[in-house]
């Protein structure tokens, strides 16, 4: 099936489905991400009914987490964002948390596709294409960002992914994420500049409350596990940040609300358009691509 779903026609379809073998995905149009992937139909991810909550699964784009004061400068030009998280005056998680489109569907394979700018501070145009497919090994997620800017443009690029060990209660999990930089926050969620160092090998869950910054020097594997079992996020070279996140009452469908656990891959930290720490030089006609990819993990 190839198409083009415009707005008028996103009511009738949210969420596109793909398939192969034991693993069946959900492609919310909401975002641009995944809103449920299940293994022999036990779920390697949080999902949900309606609308996403918690920002769940979304695509976090053209930069991931948070801008202090939605402010940063490029090129000696100043630009002001708008302020998307007003507790703590900063502009957050990009400006792809809107309707994408879908341009095919496959089976096993989806497209989506999203325009972002210019918009409020943002001049620029990014077009990203989002590829999710399963076969016999997972999920494969590739986002694409191109621009026709004859200036460069900062880019960077995060998917607010919420992890489930086949269905096992968040106290029972443990988690094991190959990071060595534990890069602490402020009241904001902004980096203070602080580095202390960090070892996550089996680290229990109800033992930590967590909306913290980490780096690793990739390629970096997150497993989320319970007496074994469980489900496996691998990132590429270029995703080298994570932001973990733990809250208390994340809202279930089928279950009680309570804790639940996001591993927010990102490709550049915290502030990264005010820091320009790993940030990408995006060129014109010259695409650049993050890819991720999500296993069941089982005894």
């Amino acid at each position: 099936m190839t198409g083009y779903t415009s707005n008028e026609e996103r009511a009738d379809i949210e969420c596109v489905s793909i398939s192969h073998g034991d693993y069946l995905a959900e492609i919310a149009l909401w975002g641009g991400g995944v809103k449920s992937l299940t293994f022999q139909g036990r779920p390697l991810l949080e999902t949900y009914k309606d609308k996403s909550p918690m920002m769940a699964g979304v695509v976090m784009a053209p930069w991931p987490n948070r801008t202090e004061d939605g402010q940063f400068t490029w090129q000696g030009e100043h630009y002001q964002l708008g302020i998307t998280e007003p507790e703590r005056n900063n502009a957050i998680h990009g400006l792809a948390v809107n309707w994408w489109k879908l341009v095919e569907q496959h089976k096993d394979e989806g497209t989506l596709t999203f325009s972002i700018g210019p918009h409020n501070g943002w001049p620029w145009t990014v077009e990203l294409v989002a590829t999710y497919a399963v076969d016999d090994s997972g999920l494969h997620s590739h986002l694409k960002a191109v621009t026709e800017h004859a200036e460069d443009i900062p880019f960077a690029y995060g998917l607010h992914l919420y992890l489930s060990a086949q269905g096992a209660p968040t106290h029972e999990c443990v988690l094991k994420l190959n990071v060595d930089e534990h890069h602490l926050l402020d009241e904001r969620n902004l980096p203070t500049g602080e580095v202390r160092p960090a070892k996550l090998v089996d680290t229990p869950l109800d033992r930590v409350n967590w909306d913290d910054c980490f780096h690793g020097h990739g390629p970096l594997v997150a497993d989320y596990t319970a007496d074994g079992r469980g489900v496996r996020l691998e990132m590429d070279s270029g995703v080298e940040w994570v932001q973990l996140y733990t809250p208390e009452n994340f809202p279930r469908d089928v279950a009680p609300s309570g804790k639940a656990l996001a591993v927010e891959p990102m490709s550049a930290p915290p502030n990264a358009l005010r820091s320009g720490i790993d940030l990408v030089r995006l060129k014109q006609g010259k695409p650049h691509v993050f890819s991720l990819h999500l296993s069941a993990v089982e005894k």
